[in-house]
């Protein structure tokens, strides 16, 4: 039967309308979540690429072409675009999340995805037809390859791609208005938590939300929507991302913390070799919220580290002396001591932290008390996690066990023993470096930090080339280029790791394959802002692919 002249030019429209607005925007309102793919195909090629080189795949081999194949596939489908979408179906105790995709689809892809329908009958919604595959409900048409796991919200998604009138995600301000400030990225995604919230407060509203879940729901409404994607460069990749705080949630102190900024100076007392910073813009009034939060899990907390640290009680108590900058440093040789198997805690030895104080008589005389307590309380964590283990392996070993169930239990133990005596160990020390309180769990890594003389990293020039802006910021990140691991490095830590240790014939090539892709960073920076009630990041990591 032919369609009349005004139909076949209204399926055309939509048909080509379809294949030019993006198609994340087409989805129905209200997705809670989306993942999108645009113009995505340099970045499936160079990890492609680079994973072929790293496992020393043979382009021309069965597995190079196996490869090339789905690296093909996926530039002429994913690589083009595509958006897939969870959506909350039905209501009440109805309820269900639920899944909706889309991709645009070459001839390869097309031909690839047509083969996987299975050829029955189906149903049409205007030029686009659908059948159901397994678990889920799809088809293609008009240059496009869609599914759902909901066949009533396919159907509704086909109507809107040909025309109908309905709410459609590109409409709601509440996903335009994090989305467009990221901008189009190569991957990405959008996070409505203050939809999730909705969704979890209607299916509480049912029996009741208990009390000790209610701070945590207003706490997710609070923050809102967030949007954050990067694109692969030849130099490593670009990520940005925003934050759309809920200026109606209830939990307008954790809004305030998400909004503060600051100017920053603790670079300029950070040691200019540490490996890793990471710096944010803490509100005066964090501590205490941060407080509150741990008075809430502490009767659910099993070893009592929170009550015997007394931690709440010394971040209430400490918003009288800190200002409103922390930084987390990871110190030279931590990256490296990380690979020490043996001691699961060995880079938090190289880990300090830096808090600007505002009351340095106030620190002095709260400290040393608070210091006693945590180390105290760390002797106590070593005892109370032991014997809980020991309890729930004793109970492990009392029936027969076969030989791969004794040797997974020794693993165990082992770990177990490693992390116990790790645990004994650490210590909290403290020390003061110009307006800084600095707090470590080694005294090397704490003289390290306090060391004067040596150059800090507000004067580096690597890190003055990355342009990280100081001023009126919310935070800030930076790690320099480490130097290099050998594959060495990683077949110890690896022989270690194994029952079978350095005669196992695959730890050469393991460790050939993660010196290889580790050794491939040479850094990386980012930064956090604020624009108009928008939390604005942007991040770049240089990577030799």
């Amino acid at each position: 039967m032919r369609l009349p002249l005004t139909a076949a030019l209204t399926t055309l429209l939509a048909v080509s309308a379809a294949g030019a607005a993006p198609l994340a925007e087409q989805l129905p309102a209200g997705a809670l979540l989306t993942l999108e793919t645009r113009n995505a195909a340099p970045t499936f090629g160079r990890v492609a690429g680079l994973l072929e080189r790293a496992l020393g795949v043979d382009a021309e081999g069965e597995a190079g072409q196996t490869v090339q194949g789905l690296q093909a596939i996926l530039a002429d489908s994913l690589g083009q675009e595509a958006a897939l979408g969870v959506f909350t179906v039905g209501q009440g105790s109805n309820f269900s999340p639920e899944v909706l995709g889309v991709t645009r689809a070459g001839d390869l892809a097309s031909e690839f995805f047509g083969a996987q329908l299975p050829k029955v009958p189906g149903a049409r919604v205007g030029a686009y037809p659908l059948v159901r595959a397994g678990n889920v409900f799809a088809g293609q048409a008009g240059g496009l390859v869609y599914f759902s796991t909901d066949k009533t919200l396919l159907m509704n998604y086909l109507g809107r791609l040909g025309g109908k009138a309905a709410p459609k995600l590109g409409d709601s301000a509440t996903y335009t208005t994090p989305t467009r400030t990221v901008g189009n990225q190569e991957l990405s995604l959008f996070l409505n938590f203050s939809g999730i919230a909705k969704v979890v407060r209607g299916q509480f509203a049912r029996f009741g939300l208990p009390r000790l879940l209610s701070p945590i729901v207003d706490a997710v409404d609070t923050l809102g929507q967030y949007a954050a994607g990067f694109t692969t460069t030849a130099a490593g990749l670009t990520a940005r991302s925003a934050q759309v705080p809920n200026a109606q949630g209830k939990d307008q102190p954790l809004r305030r913390i998400l909004t503060h900024t600051t100017n920053f100076r603790v670079q300029d007392v950070i040691p200019a070799d540490a490996e890793n910073v990471s710096a944010s813009a803490c509100a005066p009034e964090q501590p205490a919220y941060v407080a509150r939060w741990l008075t809430r899990v502490d009767l659910l907390e099993p070893f009592g580290f929170l009550t015997d640290s007394q931690l709440a009680n010394y971040l209430e108590r400490s918003s009288q002396y800190l200002g409103d900058e922390c930084a987390r440093v990871t110190l030279a040789g931590g990256s490296r001591a990380g690979l020490n198997t043996n001691d699961p805690l060995a880079a938090l030895r190289y880990s300090v932290t830096y808090q600007r104080v505002t009351e340095r008589a106030a620190a002095e005389a709260q400290l040393p008390e608070y210091a006693a307590s945590v180390n105290a309380a760390l002797a106590g964590l070593k005892g109370n996690l032991g014997g809980l283990f020991k309890g729930l392996t004793g109970s492990l070993t009392s029936g027969e066990q076969s030989p791969a169930e004794a040797a997974a239990l020794n693993t165990a133990n082992r770990s177990l023993e490693d992390l116990t005596n790790a645990l004994g160990r650490l210590k909290m020390v403290y020390g003061f470096r110009g307006d800084y309180l600095v707090t470590a769990y080694n005294e090397e890594a704490l003289r390290a930090a306090l060391a004067g003389g040596a150059p800090t990293l507000g004067t580096s020039d690597a890190f003055r080339a990355a342009g990280i802006n100081l001023t009126n910021a919310a935070g800030w990140s930076y790690g320099r280029n480490l130097p290099d691991l050998s594959a060495a490095d990683f077949q110890a830590a690896l022989a270690a790791a194994t029952t079978g240790g350095n005669a196992d014939p695959m730890l050469g090539r393991f460790s050939n394959v993660f010196a290889d892709l580790i050794n491939r960073y040479d850094g990386m920076t980012s930064q956090r802002s604020l624009q108009g009630g928008v939390i604005i990041g942007q991040s770049s990591v240089q990577y030799r692919w």
